[in-house]
């Protein structure tokens, strides 16, 4: 946190990029979507990566169950999914499969030991319950704090502060809290799938909306927030570089412009 410090701000994101990405990932909610939906324009910028060659990977802390059914429903490369505890790829003959990037021995203890501390959290923080797609998580909790549910920034920070004194991992995003074993994260997992693939992260780009993005933006060199992420940065030790004009999925589609234009 940057209490009483000046906060650095992102610049502006140019009209024209320098350098066309390979790989483009992207956060999902308050990324991709606004206001809960996909707008029509984010959708197509989708299509339009896919038909020009950047693919695209989703690293989001959804659920297991809802990264299934984005991979098979988008035109997305891969999907690394619950904080970087796995990620989804097609095979040659296009089945999607799971690859873990945690040991999958762990999961059944870590799932205990969540539920345990997730009963402690709501004792004490009776307005923060689980996410409604928490029954199709595997290895992680989330809690709704701005989806179906309107907790105060203030209380979910010490909802998230008091999970890492738990010695779990936790991240704040726009919406949920997300609580985990382990020291994975979704850069960790992004790493990982570029390594499986021979790829580079020099030839990756990122874009995200708040501190659940903190460790792409940290070991990515290209990286782009969407404008609400503006009300995020003073809680961020690592910002990106650029910053749309528009917010959530049309800043996504602001910046697809500008790929397509490289």
């Amino acid at each position: 946190m940057n209490a009483g410090l000046p906060v650095p701000q992102p610049k502006p994101l140019p009209d024209r990029l320098s350098e066309r990405p390979q790989i483009l990932f992207t956060d999902v909610d308050d990324t991709l979507t606004w206001q809960g939906r996909v707008p029509v324009e984010a959708m197509q910028a989708l299509y339009n990566l896919s038909a020009g060659g950047v693919d695209v990977v989703p690293v989001t802390g959804a659920s297991a169950g809802w990264c299934d059914c984005l991979m098979k429903t988008w035109p997305i490369r891969a999907i690394v999914g619950e904080n970087g505890a796995f990620y989804l790829y097609r095979t040659g003959n296009g089945v999607v499969q799971r690859r873990w990037l945690k040991p999958e021995s762990s999961i059944a203890g870590d799932r205990r030991r969540l539920c345990q501390l997730s009963t402690d959290l709501q004792a004490r923080y009776p307005d923060i319950r689980p996410t409604q797609d928490q029954p199709f998580r595997i290895s992680e909790m989330a809690f709704d704090v701005g989806q179906a549910a309107t907790v105060d920034r203030q209380t979910a920070q010490e909802a998230t502060d008091w999970l890492r004194r738990q010695g779990l991992s936790a991240r704040l995003s726009s919406i949920h809290i997300n609580a985990w074993v382990g020291d994975h994260s979704k850069a960790s997992g992004a790493l990982a799938w570029l390594g499986d693939h021979g790829l580079s992260p020099d030839d990756s780009l990122f874009i995200g909306d708040s501190p659940n993005d903190e460790s792409m933006f940290e070991h990515f060199r290209l990286t782009v927030g969407v404008a609400n992420i503006r009300e995020f940065l003073p809680l961020m030790r690592h910002h990106p570089r650029y910053i749309t004009r528009q917010q959530g999925g049309h800043g996504f589609a602001e910046l697809a412009v500008r790929i397509a234009d490289v």
